[in-house]
């Protein structure tokens, strides 16, 4: 059994310039950001950037790839 360990950015604001240049969210990003919302404590902040990224993906602006 092999244990996975997540590369997270140092902020949600981050990880937010990175996929957004990019163009794309992957797995392991996903990943991340389940782990947030998931958490017990997420801040005003971080909720407007998971918000924003959320969006993005909706309108399409933002693709998931594995």
């Amino acid at each position: 059994m092999t244990t996975q360990v997540l590369s997270q950015p140092a902020s949600l604001d981050e990880m937010f310039a990175r996929v957004w240049t990019e163009g794309y969210l992957t797995r392991d990003q996903r990943k991340t950001l389940m782990s947030v919302v998931l958490s017990s404590t997420i801040s005003d902040r971080d909720r407007e950037v998971l918000d924003r990224i959320f969006h993005a993906v909706r309108r399409g602006w933002l693709q998931l790839i594995d």
